[in-house]
């Protein structure tokens, strides 16, 4: 499968898809290396689009294109999220690291690797060992990048690459967090809204409470005490049938007079009859 990024923008926010294997040869006017992510990141440089989305959906490619695309994504004056799905792997993971502190997100779902890096080479003695010590270098490049952001130092991350002779091991989303490899693991029930609004509030450098959602109305609240166990869905269903409180409308008493009672008002009638 070839490897894409797909790009939509607004003024406002703008996605990044990328998917399959990393620099791969480019498909028409599907993007897969570097130089055609640089031509899309000018693109929303020009829109000066403060937020950027990257969803990362790939087991890996080619080393040196992903640092390209790191290094790119790292210089964007934007507040960047990179997400993580399915298998993401090797070169991948790098890729993921060029978010904002704190926006390395990874879906509840999702399997995490890395590895040492790896390379098909040919040569005399002297060349093979002219590749050995790059990949080595490579090792050293890559493990730096996961420790820059995490609470982990490099040793810590160039074990974990070489684990099963250097081919690595697959991470679940819990294990990808407390080894520093991710910051937020994405679960179905999670408020969307309140994620989004919590990172932009750390972005703004303001606390949670400055800048929340908007607060439920009490009745709603009291609702959901009173009602114990009910389920999500039969609560949501109830709360769509709930109609404001309404008045209706009266006639005014007279002003002029005195306000009589249903029975005096009967005998005034009768009386009116005789007269």
């Amino acid at each position: 499968m070839n490897q894409t990024i797909n790009i939509s923008a607004t003024t406002t926010i703008a996605t990044i898809d990328i998917e399959g294997v990393i620099g791969s040869e480019q498909q028409g006017d599907a993007v897969t290396t570097y130089s055609g992510l640089r031509e899309k990141l000018e693109q929303i440089e020009a829109l000066q689009t403060p937020v950027v989305v990257v969803n990362i959906r790939s087991v890996g490619g080619d080393v040196a294109d992903a640092l390209l695309i790191y290094e790119a994504l790292s210089s964007l004056d934007a507040h960047i999220t990179t997400r993580c799905y399915g298998y993401t792997a090797s070169a991948a993971t790098i890729i993921a690291q060029a978010a904002n502190e704190g926006c390395r997100e990874i879906a509840e779902s999702a399997l995490y690797l890395i590895h040492n890096s790896s390379c098909v080479a040919e040569g005399n003695a002297a060349d093979l060992k002219e590749q050995a010590e790059l990949l080595k270098k490579t090792d050293e490049r890559i493990a730096a990048i996961y420790a820059a952001h995490s609470d982990k130092g490099v040793e810590h991350f160039a074990s974990l690459m070489a684990q099963n002779g250097g081919d690595g091991v697959w991470l679940s989303p819990e294990q990808a967090l407390e080894a520093g490899l991710v910051d937020t693991i994405i679960r179905p029930e999670k408020s969307v809204t309140a994620s989004l609004i919590g990172r932009i509030a750390k972005w703004l450098g303001l606390k949670s409470k400055e800048i929340s959602a908007p607060a439920m109305p009490t009745d709603v609240i009291n609702i959901r005490s009173q009602m114990g166990n009910i389920s999500q869905i039969s609560l949501s269903e109830g709360q769509k049938r709930v109609q404001p409180s309404r008045v209706k409308a009266v006639e005014d008493p007279d002003l002029q007079g005195e306000v009589l009672s249903a029975n005096a008002e009967a005998y005034n009638r009768d009386a009116a009859i005789f007269r």
